[in-house]
């Protein structure tokens, strides 16, 4: 079954299914990744702050001028020591500009904001604070950081960046950094870190990346073998998400030559997508039944654990992913929005998903005309349906009187099966 809807594009779950009771990724206001890196400032370590915000969280305004559509922030960054010294207190304004067709794509665009700090070695509490002016709602988070002496050690590493995207671009790498840490239904992400030789002479090292999820069991590892140059040298490291399904994880970079853990990153897979009210995977499988054939079903319904029962509703959805390079699923989000919809308008004495009308909205959306017939004489209650783009037309009578409308004409799979809950 083909599920009619518009596919967005991006340029650009800490939780645990456990009981069958699912956690669901709510997004920030905003997120941000603080990230250590060497420095050449002497004595000096480069802190680079990631800030991303989701552009379906700001407030848009139309522009008359322009005929675009203007948000407007401001934000600020403020750093402190370990005596509580300020050290650093910016405050910063900017905007976003998007088109009319870009405002339909806002749950898939994000701002991005990089701001270089250089700071002594030590500990520090940094404090950001993003407003949007049209609304004046404003958010706070906190982080503390430590600013590593790279200086002091022969082999040392910066904090490990997450990875989305990478591409090529007139001959440069470039990145799509995964600021808010959650994986979602990312086939790939990629670990972007540097190692640093503070020796005058190359060297051979090897070292062992781990992931770990929150029982402490190992997901995933490898071994690398680098040969170290004087000074920086910058590596990125694919991983498949195949085994990191819904949970919290943690990666740690450890040098086997000497032994030390050199940089650890946590992150989680969270489900994205789902609507809020959504507490059963059982139940989010059988909702499945418009888009996935009964044999993808069966086979996730039929899983032999848990586990594997998650892994393969993941992989569904990883499959029909329109925008893989993101953590964000559209179809799913479109999809399982559309599921909570139709319970909201549909329900009766059965969910108003499994209705004729639930159905008939989740596969094709929104009708572009509606005609409403409740009360002719001596005729029973009827809609007409009418999907222009698809040549389509449905027609529902209510036979009880009690608002249980039925198609007069079934819907059929292209398995030539009807489609009926």
């Amino acid at each position: 079954m083909t599920l009619s809807m518009v596919m967005f594009s991006f340029a650009d779950s800490y939780s645990q299914l456990e009981n069958k009771n699912i956690e669901i990724d709510t997004r920030d206001f905003f997120y941000f990744d603080p990230l250590v890196f060497y420095s050449k400032d002497e004595g000096k370590a480069r802190l680079d702050i990631y800030l991303e915000i989701p552009l379906e969280n700001l407030q848009f305004k139309k522009n008359y001028s322009s005929k675009n559509y203007d948000a407007s922030i401001s934000y600020n960054i403020k750093i402190t020591n370990s005596f509580n010294e300020i050290v650093s207190n910016e405050t910063i304004s900017d905007y976003v500009t998007t088109t009319k067709a870009e405002q339909k794509n806002l749950e898939s665009s994000s701002k991005y904001i990089v701001k270089e700090f250089y700071l002594n070695p030590g500990n520090y509490n940094v404090d950001i604070s993003i407003s949007d002016i049209n609304t004046k709602k404003e958010k706070v988070k906190k982080s503390s950081v430590e600013i590593t002496d790279f200086v002091k050690k022969d082999i040392s590493a910066s904090n490990i960046m997450l990875v989305s995207n990478i591409k090529e671009e007139n001959g440069k790498k470039v990145i799509t950094p995964l600021i808010e840490g959650n994986i979602g239904n990312l086939k790939n992400i990629y670990l972007f870190f540097e190692v640093y030789n503070s020796g005058e002479s190359e060297v051979v090292n090897d070292f062992t990346y781990t992931i770990t999820d929150s029982k402490n069991q190992v997901m995933e590892k490898d071994n690398l073998v680098y040969t170290l140059n004087p000074g920086i040298n910058k590596y990125f490291e694919k991983i498949s998400t195949s085994n990191l399904i819904f949970g919290d994880y943690k990666v740690e970079i450890k040098n086997n030559n000497s032994g030390e853990i050199l940089s650890i990153k946590e992150f989680e897979n969270k489900l994205s997508g789902i609507p809020s009210n959504a507490k059963d995977l059982n139940i989010l499988i059988d909702q499945m039944i418009y888009i996935a054939s009964s044999d993808e079903i069966d086979k996730i319904k039929k899983a032999s654990s848990t586990e594997l029962k998650e892994k393969y509703f993941v992989e569904f959805w990883r499959s029909k992913d329109p925008s893989p390079y993101t953590s964000k699923n559209e179809l799913m989000t479109e999809y399982y929005k559309r599921i909570n919809t139709a319970n909201e308008r549909y329900s009766h004495y059965i969910d108003g998903w499994k209705t004729d009308m639930g159905m008939v909205f989740i596969i094709y959306g929104e009708p572009n005309n509606i005609e409403r017939h409740p009360f002719n004489e001596g005729v029973k209650p009827y809609e007409i349906w009418e999907f222009y783009n698809e040549n389509k037309q449905f027609i529902f009578v209510d036979e009880t009187g009690f608002g249980d409308y039925k198609l007069t004409t079934p819907i059929w799979d292209t398995d030539n099966n009807r489609i009926r809950y």
